[in-house]
């Protein structure tokens, strides 16, 4: 009979074998046996070193289980010891941005420097028509109620927010013409004949310029009260700076056509004496035929708050988000309660009138809210879990559970992450947001290992269960081990190769991974095969499940305890996919999803808005959507931070950076810059009629500080007056000591996402850059540290992706000693996060923060998968159809629990409304979908192809036999149920 035949034939299995001096004679086969016979002396060498540990391992753990797991108890608590050193890290700059990104550079400076410290609110009311006397009442109502907030700590409105002084035009009038009559009655008239006076003050005149600077202009200056600063269409109905009973009885006497005269006529707030435009207050505005506005459906109301900058150093800060908005415990207490007196707004009548509030801390309190909401979830899902592991371990009889060994197998995991926070927290990793996710991803992968334990002490055929306790958890380990260290190796490089991002959070999470993930590898090799083994010793002296103490005589299973469904199950579906129509529908099929998966990634784009963080019923969820609808034009708002100007020498540069930055309509918005309103008033008051004009003529250095303290106490350049930062202390009518920071501020337009964004800002960081300041200068915004992580995040998912992949096969060709099956197992991995890919973009997905974390650390668990299936395929004899269905049958049910668990520990979120968590049910309930399907049909079918060689089935086989001393009896080689007698040489 030749070769082929005999692979072909089929022969009963037999069960025994005998010796002679000089031969092997066959009486009686095994009904499944494994060959001990090696191919090719250096794999075989190597598989039998590595195997060979395992089983040593195994029955040593076996034989003396108590000091197994005191050992691995010891080693977990002297990792938990850095648990005190744990520390969080909110801050959204030190998670999410390049720490050598511009961005990361300039935030660190300023806040060593000059710490920011204004905080922004606003409300947004909306209706069919805001322009009403009700719509104006209700304002106002919105407005006083502000002011009727304190805290616990007895704090104000006034005390919380920025106060810039109110020059009161109308007073400052009476009081310098009964200044000009007194001096009349003393001295020629024609002295003080200012022309027709009343009519230049009715012009709302700046008497910062003219005869009563610095005296007695600087005196009534250091007499102006403060106000609050803050923007609204009430700003119209001010009486003489203030709100005060006479405005009260304006604001309640209102009609609707005295509103629309004021809107149409009146851009001159009679709050702050200076010209503003209210038309940008409003949106969806609707004009006559003549271009008058009649009505608008929105208006935005302003607040402006200070926070103790310093304080909030000293404090740490609070920012539980991540937003990178550091705020002092203070003014966050004060901001809650500011919350909640603008949400009940939403009460004062009219109802009709809707009222969206965005205040500074409404992000962060609202996005951490979400996400620990979902914690609970994720702790529920855990308990899901321990029940569906205490079902597949166990059995249903009052002996074979295995209730406590599922807890305890799940305790390892519970020890391992407990060991990654201490050991991670001493070597000075700081603990993120994305953190929170490291239980589950420990708990997959841990009860992974489980499964795949049992099933291989499961799979122990007649002959070995006969052995003794010890010898058959080696043999379970011999066999399991390497399945296990191949996925958790894996695993681990994959994690590690994120370490090695840019990005701080993911850098932190992926090493604190790492770090669990050989822990539990450990653990489950170790601890749970300690355990086991005292469960087993429990089951065979038929000692009950829960109360120990109680021992079953005579102890029969019912039958329906002894079925394995599961296994049932994957035979069935072995018997099935080796048939050559079905393998035709799976590659067909898989084509089909592979094509829609291209298509995707085709799709796939980048972009990432911090708003996702929100729920959308959220309220300030409600604010962005209703501000991207009423106010589109108002993007993101910058701020340009100038250190140390030359000043006046570098007024040239400063109006060629304003003229670039002013000709950027399509990017650019709108401008505000001291140095533009100081350029006109020095302009129009000083140099219009000398013959030249800034930036042309030269002003020297001590005319301009005296003109510029002119200016910031004028009642144009007071707004700016708190912008700028100054080496000593300013003083009206004295010059002004040297400027140390100045700012300019500028709004975007809005932008559709990163290919429009990125070009944006670096065309702004160009321009500031072809200034050529010799001085630091910079932008800065709270947008540009998400697109700064956007110009990386596509570069770091690839790279990470490829070296991720790269370490993976080197790592499955070295462990599974075979080149094919690697390249195979390599191909399942790249074709699950091609599926991946495109099928997230079709779930509404896109390449982000979030998304980019995920889909790198799901490599790992896209190995376990085809990894498991791979080496049970090279473990197996026989055709290669016959392997295909003894791996599926011997391993598919523990790849498929291992799949199905690691789903059912997070199906909670599938609902969430964070962005985190909702993200991260969407690309794991992907990895696991496509993961099985492609480890336990595309690879199988491939398999049945392509498959490699079984480590005992190639190579010369007389000359690599090998009898050890001590060992389980030599069994023959089975090829596809024929036997072939093989001939020994006897020993000399």
């Amino acid at each position: 009979m030749g070769k082929e035949d005999q692979e072909n034939g089929e022969v009963p299995l037999k069960s025994s074998v005998e010796f002679s001096s000089d031969t092997v004679t066959v009486q009686k086969l095994p009904e499944m046996e494994f060959a001990k016979v090696q191919t090719s002396p250096k794999s075989g060498s190597m598989i039998n070193k590595f195997e060979g540990f395992f089983e040593w391992l195994g029955a040593a753990t076996s034989r003396r289980p108590l000091p197994v797991i005191v050992a691995c108890f010891i080693f977990t608590s002297l990792g938990c010891l850095g648990l005190p050193f744990l520390q969080m890290e909110n801050n959204a700059i030190k998670l999410w941005i390049p720490q050598e990104s511009d961005f990361s550079l300039n935030y660190n400076w300023l806040w060593a420097h000059f710490p920011p410290e204004f905080r922004q609110h606003s409300v947004i009311v909306r209706g069919d028509d805001v322009l009403t006397p009700e719509a104006i009442q209700k304002m106002y109502r919105i407005y006083k109620d502000v002011y009727t907030i304190r805290t616990k700590e007895n704090r104000t409105w006034q005390d919380s927010c920025l106060r810039i002084p109110v020059v009161n035009i109308d007073e400052m009038i009476e009081s310098f013409t009964e200044r000009k009559k007194r001096f009349a009655d003393d001295y020629d008239e024609d002295m003080w004949d200012m022309g027709d006076l009343n009519e230049e003050f009715e012009e709302k005149a700046d008497y910062s310029v003219g005869q009563f600077y610095p005296d007695p202009y600087c005196d009534k200056v250091s007499q102006l009260t403060t106000e609050c600063f803050q923007e609204s269409l009430l700003e119209l109905w001010a009486y003489k700076g203030a709100f005060d009973q006479t405005a009260d009885q304006t604001i309640a006497s209102l009609t609707k056509e005295g509103i629309l005269n004021k809107i149409n006529g009146d851009n001159y707030s009679e709050f702050y004496m200076v010209e503003r435009n209210f038309t940008s207050m409003l949106g969806g505005i609707e004009h006559d035929e003549n271009g008058r506005i009649v009505s608008a459906k929105a208006t935005i109301m302003r607040w402006m708050g200070k926070m103790n900058a310093t304080r909030a150093l000293l404090e740490g800060g609070k920012d539980d988000a991540g937003t990178g908005e550091i705020v002092d415990l203070g003014t966050d207490e004060f901001e809650k309660e500011l919350t909640k007196v603008l949400l009940k707004a939403e009460e004062i009548e009219p109802k009709y009138l809707n009222v969206e509030v965005n205040v500074a801390n409404s992000f962060g309190d609202i996005a951490s809210g979400t996400i620990w909401g979902d914690v609970k979830n994720l702790i529920l899902g855990f308990s899901i879990v321990f029940i569906y592991v205490n079902i597949m371990l166990g059995k249903f009889n009052h002996v074979e559970q295995r209730g406590y060994l599922s807890l305890i197998g799940l305790g390892s995991v519970g020890m391992s992450i407990g060991f990654s926070y201490g050991f991670c927290s001493l070597i000075g990793l700081k603990y993120g947001p994305l953190h929170n996710m490291i239980p589950f991803l420990l708990l997959g992968i841990g009860i992974d290992d489980m499964f795949v334990t049992m099933q291989c002490f499961n799979n122990l055929n007649s002959e070995e269960q006969k052995k003794s306790r010890d010898e058959r958890f080696g043999l379970t380990l011999r066999r399991a081990g390497a399945a296990i260290t191949v996925t958790s190796l894996t695993d681990f490089l994959a994690f590690a190769i994120g370490g090695t991002t840019v990005l701080p959070a993911l850098q932190s999470f992926c090493i604190f991974c790492a770090v669990g993930l050989i822990v539990v590898y450990i653990l489950q090799a170790t601890w749970f095969v300690a355990w086991f083994s005292i469960d087993q010793r429990r089951i065979e002296e038929q000692r009950n499940g829960s109360i120990m103490c109680i021992k079953h005589k005579d102890f029969k299973p019912n039958k329906f305890s002894q079925k394995n469904i599961l296994q049932t199950i994957f035979k069935a579906i072995a018997n099935v996919i080796v048939l050559k129509p079905v393998k035709a529908l799976i590659i067909l099929f898989t084509l089909v999803i592979l094509g829609f998966s291209v298509w995707g990634n085709i799709l796939l784009r980048q972009e990432f808005n911090p708003i996702w963080f929100l729920p959308p019923d959220s309220y300030l969820a409600q604010w962005h959507k209703y501000n991207a609808i009423h106010f589109p034009s108002q993007g993101e708002k910058v701020t340009v931070f100038m250190e140390n100007l030359d000043l006046p020498n570098d007024l040239a540069k400063l109006d060629r950076m304003h003229e670039e930055l002013a000709a950027q309509d399509d990017i650019i918005h709108s401008l505000d810059s001291w140095y533009l309103d100081f350029k006109k008033y020095m302009n129009t008051n000083f140099l219009a009629d000398n013959g030249g004009l800034i930036p042309e003529v030269d002003i020297d250095e001590d005319t301009f500080r005296a003109r510029l303290t002119q200016f910031l106490f004028g009642s144009v350049g007071s707004k700016h007056r708190l912008l700028l930062s100054y080496d000593g202390e300013i003083t009206c009518g004295e010059p002004a000591p040297a400027v140390n920071m100045s700012m300019i501020q500028f709004t975007h337009r809005m932008m559709s996402g990163p290919k429009e964004q990125i070009p944006a800002m670096n065309r702004v960081k160009k321009i500031l850059a072809d200034a050529n300041f010799t001085s630091r200068v910079f932008p800065m915004c709270i947008g540009y540290a998400s697109w700064e992580t956007d110009e990386v995040i596509s570069e770091e998912l690839y790279r990470n992706i490829c070296l991720a992949i790269l370490c993976v096969f080197i790592t499955t060709w070295i462990l599974l000693f075979n080149l094919g099956a690697s390249l195979q197992v390599l191909g399942c991995v790249v074709l699950t996060l091609v599926n991946v890919g495109g099928f997230i973009h079709f779930w509404g997905l896109t390449i982000d923060t979030v998304s980019c974390t995920n889909v790198i650390i799901s490599i790992g668990l896209c190995v376990d998968y085809s990894a498991h299936i791979a080496h049970a395929f090279m473990s197996t004899q026989g055709t290669r159809d016959e392997r295909v269905k003894a791996a599926l049958v011997d391993i598919g049910p523990a790849v498929f629990n291992g799949g199905f668990s690691t789903f059912l520990a997070f199906v909670l979120l599938a609902g969430s409304k964070s962005h985190v968590f909702a993200t991260f049910f969407k690309v794991f309930f992907l990895v696991v979908l496509f993961g099985l399907y492609n480890g336990l049909f595309m690879l199988p079918v491939a398999l049945s192809f392509i498959g490699p060689k079984a480590y005992r089935s190639d190579g010369p086989i007389k000359e690599e036999i090998v009898l050890e001393e001590e060992s389980e009896p030599f069994k023959p080689i089975i090829k596809n149920g024929t036997v072939e007698d093989i001939e020994v040489e006897p020993s000399a």
